[in-house]
């Protein structure tokens, strides 16, 4: 389960399942996308409950559970993962997602280098000079994609239409 808010502050969150198939194959599928009334872990627990349950399926079968690391989710007294083995009245093993794991190794890595930590404020100024009205009217390069350190590969997509369009932002700058 992984979640973020929508623009009008509902918190939608995606809910996965990792099983292994009738010939011992693992497989991983999005069950579905769920909207939570609010965001806490009492309400994310509920809801985890509820579109299991509505698909038919038993939470009895539930072996482990997988988050990111944020103490919402993975807090040892009042977080979704201590909720869910209290709900259901038994122990399920949580472990702390590997990609977010990788992604934190990622950003301490990248914060250790001034150079690197410059050239992506350059690239947030950037993006955010671009979306002025009035200066969005004269760029005529590729949209810049927004910086979010929890999304590494929009760093990489900001990196690469800069590069791409770097003509046209000197252009603009001199403009």
């Amino acid at each position: 389960m992984d979640g973020t808010r929508d623009p009008t502050g509902c918190e939608n969150i995606s809910i996965v399942l990792r099983f292994v198939d009738e010939n011992y194959v693992l497989k991983e599928r999005l069950l579905t996308i769920a909207t939570a009334v609010a965001g806490d872990a009492k309400t994310l627990t509920q809801t985890l409950i509820a579109e299991i349950r509505n698909v038919g399926l038993s939470t009895d079968k539930i072996l482990s559970q997988v988050y990111d690391g944020a103490s919402l989710m993975s807090g040892r007294h009042g977080g979704v993962q201590r909720l869910l083995q209290d709900e259901l009245g038994r122990e399920i093993p949580y472990v702390h997602r590997f990609n977010h794991q990788l992604h934190l190794v990622v950003v301490h890595a990248m914060s250790g280098e001034r150079a690197i930590e410059d050239l992506f404020n350059i690239c947030n100024v950037l993006y955010k000079f671009t979306r002025k009205p009035t200066v969005a009217a004269h760029y005529q390069g590729n949209t810049l994609k927004r910086l979010l350190e929890q999304r590494w590969t929009g760093h990489l997509a900001t990196v690469q239409i800069i590069l791409k369009s770097f003509q046209d932002i000197v252009e603009l700058l001199r403009h």
